[in-house]
């Protein structure tokens, strides 16, 4: 695990903010603003004109139906590109004013792509050290498709997401551990993030599925920390096919970011990561 985003100054990478309409999730945003201003990077906002959208609408049967289904309309490239250009303005306007604030590089991209197309070039650009942050709220059946960016974008260390219950990006920042060789890499990132004013303490939850290995493991941890400063240990024991336990402990502690790595019990790559994803009230940061 490489837990790093490179500095505006490296040109070898920065935070790829994906975005697709005007309403985004406003703790993704945060969340994103938070790791390039931690790691001296920048953000570039990548608005994708999805082409399968363009597509559909070169079917002469093509129209778009009302969620109330009582209105519908014909689809044209036109329409689409204007609606698309509109939405880009007014994310734009709201990301001028965050990066500002954050004092953080932001950059803004327009492309008409695949989504998934469109992010490996993005990152191919400028990689290998890219983190990605999806700007929209992630829902319940999401999993394929950050199993699906992992698989196919290279050229990113993790993946910032936030889910429909997202409301604040204050209080403690969570490190869930579960593999002791992703401990360093996973403290120095929460460190790096953890703000200077002392007022952000650092959360570590040791995750196995034994009372015996959770013992082993917090001993580990206080060796391997040593003289540092160590963050508080919580330790919590999970029967296989119990992960809704876990991720309502976290939701418990009330946290202003979770950190974990993907391929675990909390994000497995494979299964179902919906009882995640639609529990935790703070956005998550997932590393490879």
């Amino acid at each position: 695990m490489i837990a790093h985003v490179a500095a505006a100054d490296e040109h070898r990478g920065r935070v790829v903010l994906h975005l697709t309409s005007a309403h985004p999730n406003r703790m993704a945003l945060a969340a994103a603003m938070r790791v390039a201003k931690a790691f001296d990077s920048e953000v570039e906002s990548l608005f994708i004109e999805d082409q399968n959208l363009y597509a559909c609408a070169d079917f002469p049967f093509a129209v778009e139906i009302s969620l109330s289904g009582r209105s519908r309309r014909s689809l044209s490239t036109d329409q689409i590109q204007q609606e698309f250009r509109h939405a880009a303005a007014a994310i734009g306007r709201e990301l001028d004013h965050l990066a500002r604030a954050a004092d953080v590089p932001l950059r803004r991209t327009i492309v008409r792509d695949d989504p998934f197309t469109a992010l490996v070039r993005a990152c191919a650009e400028r990689g290998p050290w890219n983190l990605i942050a999806l700007g929209e709220t992630i829902g319940p059946t999401a999993a394929d498709d950050i199993r699906a960016l992992f698989d196919t974008v290279q050229d990113t260390t993790g993946v910032i997401l936030a889910g429909p219950r997202a409301r604040r990006t204050t209080g403690p920042l969570i490190v869930v551990l579960e593999d002791l060789a992703h401990l360093e890499a996973m403290v120095r990132a929460a460190n790096r993030l953890a703000p200077d004013d002392g007022q952000t303490p650092i959360a570590l939850l040791l995750v196995t599925d034994t009372e015996d290995k959770a013992a082993w493991m917090e001993g580990q941890v206080r060796l391997v920390l040593g003289a540092q400063a160590t963050p508080t240990l919580t330790r919590i024991v999970v029967a296989p096919g119990a992960e809704i336990a876990l991720a309502e402990v976290l939701r418990r502690m009330r946290g202003g970011l979770v950190i974990a790595a993907f391929g675990g019990r909390l994000a497995p790559s494979s299964g179902s990561i919906g009882y995640l994803t639609s529990s935790l009230e703070c956005p998550l940061l997932l590393m490879r």
